[in-house]
This record gives C-alpha cells, sequence and structure tokens, in this order.
C-alpha cells in the first residue's frame, strides 16, 4: 500500500471512531461510554481503537480540540471585524452564549468541568493550541479597547485577559445551572440575566 493511501486509510478510520464516540458521547454522557461501546459502535475491535487513540480520554480531546477551533475561529472573526470596542465585547458574549447553547458539553470540556471517567483520576484536557487562540482574540480585543482610550487607565493587559474570560464564563455557567433561581429569587429570566451580567461587567471595565 502506498504512503498516500495508507495515510488516508489511518484518517478514514480515525473519523469513524471519533465520529461514533461523539454520537456516543451525545446520547450516554462521556462519563458514561466507554471504550468497548466505542468499538461496538463504530464496527471495530478494541484492538484496533487501541491502534488510533492511547484511551478515551485522548478521543475526547481530539474530539474537544475541534470544537474549541470553531469557537476560537468564531471570536476571532467577530474580535477582528468589528472597530468599536464595545460591540466587539457584546459579539464575543454572543458567541460564547451561542456556542454553550449549541455544544454544552464541550463548552464544559473547555472549563475543565466534563467528568470523562468514574474514576477520581483527574482527565488532563489538552487546549493550549487552542487556548491560545482565544487568548489571542481577547488580547486583540482589550488591545482595541486600550487604543481607543475606553479601557480604564489602571487595566494591565495580560491579567486582564483572564479576567474577562473568567468572568464571562462565570456569568454564562450561572445562568445555565440557575434557571430555577431567575423566577422565584431575582424575578428575572435567563436573557435579561445575561443581558444585565454582560452590561455590568462591561461597566466595570470602561471609563468614567
Amino acid at each position: 500500500m502506498g504512503a498516500r493511501k495508507k495515510e488516508a486509510l489511518e484518517q478514514f478510520n480515525r473519523d469513524n471512531i471519533l465520529s461514533a464516540a461523539k454520537e456516543l458521547f451525545e446520547k450516554k454522557g462521556v462519563e458514561n461510554t466507554t471504550m468497548d461501546d466505542i468499538a461496538k459502535y463504530a464496527d471495530y475491535s478494541k484492538s484496533t481503537i487501541y491502534v488510533y487513540f492511547k484511551s478515551k480520554d485522548d478521543i475526547y480531546n481530539c474530539i474537544l480540540e475541534r470544537y474549541m477551533n470553531i469557537l476560537a475561529c468564531q471570536i476571532e472573526s467577530d474580535v477582528a471585524s468589528e472597530k468599536d470596542f464595545e460591540k466587539g465585547y457584546y459579539r464575543l458574549c454572543n458567541s460564547l452564549v451561542k456556542f454553550e447553547h449549541e455544544y454544552p458539553q464541550y463548552y464544559a470540556g473547555l472549563l475543565g468541568q466534563e467528568k470523562i471517567t468514574n474514576g477520581k483520576k483527574k482527565t488532563e484536557i489538552k487546549l493550549n493550541t487552542v487556548g491560545e487562540g482565544i487568548n489571542d482574540a481577547i488580547t486583540g480585543l482589550l488591545q482595541k479597547g486600550i487604543e481607543k482610550k475606553v479601557l480604564r487607565d489602571d487595566i494591565e493587559l495580560e491579567p486582564t485577559v483572564l479576567y474577562v474570560w473568567s468572568a464571562i464564563s462565570g456569568i454564562i455557567q450561572v445562568a445555565g445551572k440557575k434557571s430555577d433561581v431567575f423566577d422565584t429569587t431575582i424575578k428575572m429570566g435567563k436573557e435579561e440575566y445575561l443581558d444585565y451580567s454582560f452590561k455590568t461587567f462591561y461597566e466595570s471595565l470602561i471609563r468614567r
């Protein structure tokens, strides 16, 4: 078999395995899916699965990285195409809300909150490259705010990048988990809560 055909076959097999695993993760949950389940669903022997992937963690990371690349590209596009800092900020917020709504499992994985196995061992999520893409996009957004003199004078770029990411992600997490609290405690719907929180956080960043 030629090198190209061999490479194409390997990619074909990897894609089939990842596709099967993705469907099972979404049906059964990542934690409840086993390597045996993936092998059976993909119609491969378990030993063949291990030729291409070291573990379920490895499979999950590959799928997660694909979705994180989608998110990173969307954020980079939103920030690059918007010259106004405020509009760029809200586009960033909306992109993250949309991603969490469409891909909740992978959003949880991005935050390191998706439990992969039933054991106590912590799963290592490998997202260095993708994380850098998201980090660069937020950095670019903040730099626009600094150049336009929209942000406060005491803003330090590097820690604020993490602060922005943590704050927006935290708001989205609360909105996703506390829907019952909105009606009974704060008398505010989920969308209202998101709008209010994003606006309040934005106000904490800008000049007065």
